[in-house]
C-alpha cells in the first residue's frame, strides 16, 4: 500500500469502468477506501465520489497518528515486517495526505461522511470540506468510524445523493 501505488491501481479500476454500461463512474470509499474516493474525487478522475470515513490529511499527520490505534495493522500493510516506530509510520503516511489536491478547485461532486466520534480519523479529514463546491458534509454525531452505527441512515442518504447525480449526468448527456 503507497499512495502512489494505490492511485494507480485506482485509475485502472476507473479506465476500466468507464468502458462498462453508459460509462459513467461514481467512486464509493470506506475508511482507507474512502482516502482513495476523495483522491479520485479531487483529482476530478471520476463523475462522483462518495467518501465514507475517508482519512485525508490529519490522520497522516504525527499528531492524528497518535489516535490513529492501528500502527500495527497499517505498518503490515505499509511494508513494514514488524510494527514500526511512530517515526517511521509518520514518514510513510505522510505521502498520503491529499493537501495539494485540496488547495486545487477541481473536484467533481462529492459527499463526506463520518461520525464525529470517529477514533481513528480526526473531524478534520470530514470538516476539511466544507464549503467546497459541489460538495456535501455530513459530521453524524453519537456514531464512530465510518458512522457504522447509523447505517441504517447513511445508506440512503448515499444511495439518494448518488441517485441524484446520475440523473444530473443523464440530463447533461
Amino acid at each position: 500500500m503507497t499512495a502512489d501505488g494505490g492511485a494507480e491501481i485506482i485509475r485502472g479500476v476507473i479506465g476500466h469502468a468507464r468502458k462498462l454500461g453508459n460509462g459513467v463512474v461514481v467512486h464509493l470509499g470506506i475508511s482507507m477506501g474512502g482516502h482513495f474516493s476523495a483522491r479520485s474525487g479531487l483529482a476530478g478522475e471520476v463523475d462522483a465520489a462518495v467518501v465514507l470515513g475517508g482519512p485525508v490529511e490529519e490522520t497522516f499527520t504525527r499528531g492524528g497518528l497518535g489516535r490513529f490505534g492501528m500502527a500495527g495493522i497499517v505498518g503490515n500493510a505499509l511494508g513494514f515486517a514488524q510494527e514500526p516506530d511512530p517515526d517511521e509510520l509518520s514518514a510513510r503516511l505522510e505521502t498520503f495526505s491529499l493537501r495539494p489536491l485540496l488547495d486545487e478547485d477541481r473536484n467533481v461532486p462529492m459527499l463526506v461522511i463520518n461520525g464525529a466520534d470517529d477514533v481513528h480519523v480526526p473531524q478534520h479529514d470530514t470538516l476539511v470540506f466544507e464549503g467546497r463546491r459541489d460538495t456535501a458534509v455530513h459530521l453524524l454525531p453519537d456514531t464512530g468510524h465510518c458512522a457504522v452505527s447509523k447505517l441504517a441512515d447513511v445508506v440512503p442518504m448515499m444511495l439518494g445523493w448518488v441517485s441524484h447525480q446520475l440523473a444530473a449526468s443523464a440530463s447533461t448527456t
